[in-house]
């Protein structure tokens, strides 16, 4: 069976599952409701007391019953007691639990960075050993890669899903995944060391530091290599719109996550119209179509991938904000961003943008840790741990999004038919239903962000789809 639904963040330092947050929950509701029994016990055995049954020759029975109602008091009041320190408890060992897991994050992230710094140090030292046999390799596949026609070396690139589909048990370990995450937050300081900068001014300027260098630098690096071979270059792109649909307003986590476009088209956007109030939209951005490292005509590819993670223009970026003012988005319109994989990734760097009056903001499966949202914009982030995809985003900068995450194959075969098993859509979409299912106080306040639409609103849908265009 798949793992359990572990939710934390939201400003929060408590991390648990979703079943420990509903029994605390659950206990805090009955201590409520035993507090009303002992209010309404309490006026009962105010209004008739035991002078009052003396005073009235009242049998024996009425005198019974009034001990009975106070030792119900007492049991009431103990019990109650015990389920507030019980339901304490809870909390208490979400906190520390959460703590002990963020200690130990910056402790793992903080010794990667060590190690990739002495890899750095020791890298002239390497490559001189292997300097003659890189060379042959590395001047061999370039030279046949600058030769290969566009069209093959989009083949090149589709050949990558193959080789994840078959590899896909052994990249879908959650141990894997966090090397993973703590590798590409580490290729900065294995530039500092190849760089000999003193460890303290690389400590200073990473991502342990003061940030000025970090997961963006090194994919702005990988980027401006790769163009040198024609490999990862932008280009233009055009967006055409389908006719607007009438639709229904999402409610819910798992019907947002359903409207995340699949097919040809990448962006969905929904307007909320409303007597008196300005219109308000929901936009669904969808994940990479094409894993070519040469741009073709999709934007939606690794292309923008890596400019997205640099911090650079993306493709698919500038296609959703054409995308947006097509459909009348200002500065002034309340939106939601709803995105997936790099769909995902270019919402959350929309909301943080600060071009644009974000209600809210849910992302899934999102290579979006290193993005800094404002903490005003509610955040929902959905990750499966055995999901290397969300992993090439780095470490989370912060706790103020609520995070959401479950091992997808915990105890179970991994699915070897497709590439990524653990970041299929499908399956962040059942991962949402357990979200909505988890009824957790921060998730449901960010759910009530999302759905500020007046009652009554109309809706209609739009398809976008972009092309690049240009050379």
């Amino acid at each position: 069976m798949s793992g359990d639904l572990v939710i934390g963040g939201g400003g929060s330092t408590a991390v648990a599952t979703a079943e420990l947050f509903a029994q605390a929950r659950d206990l805090a509701a009955i201590g409520v409701r035993l507090h009303e029994c002992l209010g309404e016990l309490g006026v009962i055995d105010r209004g008739v007391t035991g002078g009052m049954l003396r005073a009235a020759d009242a049998p024996l029975s009425a005198a019974t019953a009034e001990r009975d109602i106070q030792g119900a008091m007492a049991t009431i009041g103990a019990t109650r007691s015990r389920l507030e320190q019980l339901s304490a408890a809870l909390e208490l060992s979400a906190e520390r639990y959460g703590e002990t897991e963020g200690a130990l994050g910056r402790l793992a992230q903080q010794v990667a960075a060590g190690a990739g710094y002495l890899f750095g140090l020791a890298l002239p030292t390497i490559a001189l050993l292997l300097l003659p046999a890189a060379v042959g390799i590395a001047g061999g596949a370039a030279s046949g890669y600058a030769l290969l026609s566009p069209d093959a070396r989009r083949a090149l690139g589709g050949a990558l899903p193959v080789w994840f589909r078959r590899n896909s048990e052994a990249l879908s370990s959650p141990g894997v995944v966090e090397a993973v995450r703590l590798s590409v937050m580490s290729a900065d300081d294995v530039g500092a060391g190849a760089l000999r900068l003193p460890p303290d001014l690389a400590r200073l300027i990473g991502d342990e530091g003061l940030g000025l260098v970090g997961l963006g630098t090194s994919a702005s690096v990988a980027a401006g290599a790769a163009g040198r071979f024609g490999a990862l270059r932008e280009t233009g792109v055009s967006v055409r719109q389908a006719p607007p649909v009438p639709t229904s307003p999402a409610e819910t986590f798992a019907e947002r996550a359903a409207r995340i476009p699949e097919g040809d088209a990448q962006v969905r956007i929904d307007r909320y119209r409303s007597a008196g109030v300005a219109d308000r939209f929901e936009v669904y951005i969808g994940g990479t179509r094409d894993f070519s490292a040469a741009a073709g005509t999709e934007p939606w590819d690794m292309t923008s991938n890596v400019a997205g993670i640099a911090g650079q223009d993306a493709g698919s970026s500038r296609a959703v904000r054409e995308a947006m003012a097509a459909a009348g988005v200002s500065a002034d319109s309340p939106v939601v961003f709803t995105g997936y994989s790099q769909g995902g990734l270019v919402a959350a760097q929309l909301a943080a943008s600060g071009d644009y009056n974000t209600d809210g903001l849910f992302t899934l499966g999102a290579p979006a840790a290193q993005v800094a949202v404002p903490t005003s914009v509610p955040w929902l982030a959905v990750e499966h741990t055995d999901d290397v995809v969300p992993a090439l985003g780095g470490t989370w900068a912060s706790a103020d999004q609520v995070l959401a995450r479950r091992e997808l194959f915990a105890g179970t075969p991994v699915d070897t038919s497709v590439a990524f098993p653990a970041h299929q859509l499908s399956a962040y979409r059942q991962t949402a239903a357990l979200v909505d299912a988890s009824s957790e106080a921060r998730v449901e306040r960010t759910l009530g962000a999302l759905n500020s639409a007046e009652s009554g609103s109309t809706v209609e849908s739009t398809l976008y789809t972009a092309t690049r265009v240009g050379p």
